[in-house]
């Protein structure tokens, strides 16, 4: 029987026994993440723009599960912009007891164990700037999908273009960096299919160039993380947030971008 932990607000029902943090190199990296960040802003614009264009509704109930939430941050938005109850379920406790509470519940599970109280129980999984910090990533998607009910709808987003991979990646944990087509192949074989599969964020390609070149290694070093995603002041945000509007506006399709994020079906019925 799973038992609770407190959190700052809320509890976290830990599911899985208590283990090392999976992405404990990149652990600063939630001191960063709130979702008034124009990057997490653009994401959930994103995810909302795909899900509209497969035609899921946003505006019907759903339950979803948001696999490696972290803060939280993708829930709260979900949950802020949907009736959708979200859990949260990641291994990074210290993440975990921060999140804020919401209508879903924050759990401490380790989806490899494909618990039966949840296999086959979300209408929606969302898995966003998680499985490019995976080595093998088999394992790890069979158990996502298997948190699919039939017909349910996988939403994917991780990091885009291999040429972009810096030293920022280095210190948030980051494997790889994908391309449309590589994260589709990540769908193969899955009982999925998938409806549509498309890059963000293409005015934030020559910025990750320049990044490249600016934020060197240095090994341990917080700073890493910070110089690479937090903009440098007020104003850097607010031009950020406006380039991100313009190609919102302009862009329904872009043909590169620094993420990748695709929407799949699992099949009512497997092969």
């Amino acid at each position: 029987m799973s038992k609770s932990v407190r959190a700052k607000s809320g509890e976290v029902e830990m599911v899985s026994a208590l283990r090392p943090a999976t992405f404990e190199d990149a652990a600063e990296w939630y001191e960063f993440a709130s979702s008034g960040h124009f990057w997490f802003e653009w994401r959930l614009a994103a995810l909302r723009r795909m899900l509209a264009h497969v035609g899921i509704p946003l505006d019907q109930s759903a339950r979803a599960l948001d696999v490696g939430c972290g803060t939280g941050v993708l829930r709260s938005q979900l949950e802020a912009n949907t009736p959708w109850i979200v859990d949260g379920a990641d291994l990074n406790l210290p993440a975990l007891q921060a999140a804020p509470p919401g209508r879903g519940t924050i759990l401490y599970y380790d989806i490899e164990e494909m618990q039966s109280r949840f296999v086959e129980a979300y209408d929606v999984v969302t898995c966003c700037d998680v499985i490019e910090h995976i080595d093998d990533t088999g394992p790890f998607m069979r158990a996502v999908v298997r948190h699919l009910k039939p017909g349910g709808v996988l939403l994917l987003s991780v990091p885009a273009l291999p040429g972009l991979h810096s030293a920022y990646d280095e210190a948030a944990g980051h494997v790889r960096r994908y391309t449309a087509q590589t994260l589709s192949a990540e769908c193969e074989d899955l009982s999925l299919d998938v409806l549509d599969v498309r890059y963000w964020g293409f005015a934030m390609v020559p910025l990750l160039w320049l990044r490249k070149l600016w934020v060197k290694p240095r090994e341990g070093d917080v700073s890493v993380l910070r110089e690479g995603f937090v903009p440098p002041g007020d104003l850097a945000h607010a031009g950020l947030r406006a380039i991100m509007r313009l190609e919102l506006a302009l862009l329904r399709r872009p043909p590169l971008g620094s993420s990748v994020m695709l929407v799949a079906r699992r099949r009512a019925a497997d092969a």
